[in-house]
């Protein structure tokens, strides 16, 4: 273990800010060996807390870097510092980048990458549009990067792995750490599928409140672009756009109804001058250049026949309207119940409208 290592693996389990307790030691112009060599009256003098002093001695008179190596290495996860090829360059020249990263999975992965954030108390809507996203994303060849968590996060990841690409989660825990719980699946396919589970703390790193807004960042860095689904005004997904415009990336918004809270956030982005994304397929094509289907081919969806009177109506009311029930499509089609539930089955089957609520529908976002 190089000199260098050791210190970084110190400082990422010190429990302070690691980059700034990093940045506070290179102003010294010592080399790494000189941080351990000099020890305790090194810290003070450099401004660090006394819960971090202390940490640092515990840790490094235990051998806790080595044995943090090895266990690194038994997992199959690699520790990527900051001065490897392999450390993302986007991350490198932006605020506060992690000293290094834990890596599970693939990596690098390689591609463009585009960054869906959000809300985790999402709606149906909200859920299915950041699921087509990370569907044209991997339809395009580029890599989706999210945080693992619960709602928006977990549609992106889900929606990429659908369409065939891979996908990179951040996470605000070690990456042998599952959390939410229920994304054990979720995790389990991510690294099975080509993408890589990564974060800046040490293994077994149990999820804290504050680990969350400081991993936004690093999604916001090693984007090319951002996109916001469903988000509060006071959400992490503000906190990862605002990282993203502070290091000069591209931020997108998908509009939300103005009376619901969980949209607020994203709406002031596109006040503020947020691109607006009213129509996954054109996002894909200005992300990436190119036009493209959201269907690989041969998949089913791309095979759909022609559709019906009946059914031509009801998707004609959905996409002007918007939401409706069985009755609200019944009297506006002028159909019975049983034929709109006829019509709703093959739509959706054909990939044209999805369950939004308990009995009500919507068109798919395209």
């Amino acid at each position: 273990m190089t000199g260098l290592m050791r210190v970084l693996l110190l400082l990422a389990a010190s429990g302070g800010f690691s980059p700034a307790l990093w940045d506070s030691f290179s102003k010294e112009d010592l080399p790494p060996e000189a941080f351990l060599d000099e020890g305790p009256g090194l810290w003070e003098r450099l401004g660090y807390s006394e819960t971090v002093r202390n940490n640092l001695a515990r840790l490094a008179a235990t051998g806790w870097p080595e044995r943090e190596e090895e266990r690194a290495a038994r997992a199959g996860v690699r520790i990527v510092p900051f001065d490897s090829r392999d450390y993302p360059r986007s991350l490198a020249g932006t605020p506060s980048a992690p000293l290094l990263l834990y890596v599970r999975g693939k990596w690098p992965v390689a591609g463009p990458t585009v960054a869906v954030v959000g809300t985790r108390k999402c709606s149906s809507y909200g859920w299915r549009t950041a699921a087509e996203i990370g569907r044209a994303v991997a339809g395009a060849g580029g890599v989706v990067i999210s945080g693992g968590a619960a709602g928006i996060d977990g549609a992106a990841h889900e929606g990429c792995l659908d369409g065939g690409g891979a996908t990179t989660a951040v996470l605000g825990t070690g990456v042998d750490v599952v959390y939410p719980r229920g994304h054990e699946g979720l995790f389990g396919r991510i690294v099975r599928e080509g993408g890589a589970l990564v974060a800046e703390y040490p293994l077994g790193a149990p999820p804290r409140q504050w680990r969350f807004p400081e991993r936004n960042r690093i999604i916001a860095g090693m984007a090319d672009r951002l996109v916001v689904v469903e988000a509060p005004l006071k959400s992490g997904a503000m906190s990862t756009a605002r990282h993203a415009l502070e290091a000069g990336r591209e931020v997108w918004a998908v509009p939300g109804r103005i009376s619901e809270e969980c949209c607020a956030g994203s709406n002031r982005l596109l006040f503020d001058g947020a691109q607006p994304l009213v129509s996954v397929e054109e996002f894909a094509s200005v992300a990436f250049g190119r036009q493209l289907g959201l269907f690989p081919p041969g998949e089913e969806r791309g095979k759909t026949p022609s559709l019906t009177e009946k059914e031509q109506r009801i998707l004609a009311v959905l996409k002007k309207y918007g939401e409706r029930t069985v009755d609200n499509l019944a009297v506006e089609c002028t159909m019975s119940p049983a034929d709109v539930f006829s019509c709703l089955a093959l739509l959706a089957a054909a990939g044209h409208v999805f369950p939004s609520g308990p009995g009500r529908w919507s068109v798919v976002p395209r």
